[in-house]
């Protein structure tokens, strides 16, 4: 098949949903439509976990993995935020290959005097075959198919209408729902910052006894020097306690944040992609939709 042009990109050969999506590129198979493989990504995730222990056991100054080391939860933050950024880069890439499903028009004949209807609308769901590997992978097009292939058991145009509206609300509860997971691990990301503070609060506290057991009965100036010294000694675990307190609340903050932000970003992609369906359907199906002609 010839070249085609399709907005600003060519069409050459067909327009494949496998195409630039990465856990078909790892050789797994799609989590479908938009979804990602969570597990692939949480085995991904383990793996680069571990790389960012002996990484910074290597490389660093000294300082970011020592606050890493300070609490289990600082690592547990690590896993999850990997995981959910490795969801949303898959979700990213899946819906800029049903976008490009948005850009192929030229199964509806560009004629002012063509419409659609029973008789034409297999035309159309060849088209689309013709130009599109696996069409029923793509949200538009499993939505035409749906409206196209029961045009005969359809009546009127606002029967049409009503089963691709449908159709988009199946679509936009699936997308939600494909967010429930990551979701979860936004907010489960800050509960675990909080359980730190909890374990270096009380880390903190069960070593300020022995501050508070500190004899402060001392003469002469060697003496008071020990004194000092020995207080000193008993306060520096009082001290890595507060400080695993405060860096594990603020290690989780800042990835929960980082993720949301993210998350959105991703979000507002998929309903960007979901108005494109709806305007498209609008524009070449429900406005060229005759039924009174069979």
């Amino acid at each position: 098949m010839s070249s085609k042009a399709v907005g600003s990109e060519e069409l050459s050969g067909t327009l494949d949903s496998a195409t630039g999506d990465l856990e078909c590129m790892m050789g797994c198979r799609s989590g479908g439509f938009t979804r990602a493989r969570g597990g692939l990504w949480f085995g991904i995730s383990v793996i680069l976990t571990v790389a960012t222990f002996f990484v910074l056991s290597i490389w660093s100054d000294g300082y970011m993995f020592n606050m890493m080391n300070r609490c289990w939860t600082n690592w547990a933050c690590a896993l999850l935020t990997y995981w959910c950024l490795f969801i949303l880069l898959a979700k990213w890439t899946k819906t800029r290959i049903q976008m490009k499903a948005l850009k192929v028009e030229e199964v509806f004949p560009r004629r002012s005097d063509w419409v659609l209807s029973p008789a034409t609308a297999p035309e159309v769901l060849a088209g689309i075959r013709r130009l599109v590997a696996r069409p029923r992978e793509f949200l538009l097009f499993n939505r035409l198919h749906l409206a196209l292939s029961n045009l005969k058991n359809i009546g009127e145009v606002k029967d049409v209408g009503a089963v691709i509206d449908s159709q988009a609300s199946s679509d936009t509860s699936a997308i939600d729902s494909s967010y429930t997971g990551i979701r979860a691990l936004i907010w489960t990301i800050p509960v675990l910052g909080f359980i730190g503070t909890v374990v270096g609060l009380g880390h903190a506290i069960g070593n300020f006894e022995g501050v508070l057991m500190a004899n402060p009965d001392t003469t002469g100036v060697v003496a008071a020097a020990e004194a000092v010294t020995d207080i000193r000694e008993k306060l520096t675990p009082v001290i890595a306690g507060l400080a695993t307190a405060f860096e594990t609340t603020l290690v989780a903050l800042v990835a929960a944040v980082g993720v949301q932000l993210l998350m959105t970003m991703v979000y507002q992609g998929e309903e960007a992609l979901l108005d494109g369906m709806s305007d498209f359907c609008n524009d070449h199906v429900i406005s060229r939709l005759k039924l009174t002609d069979w």
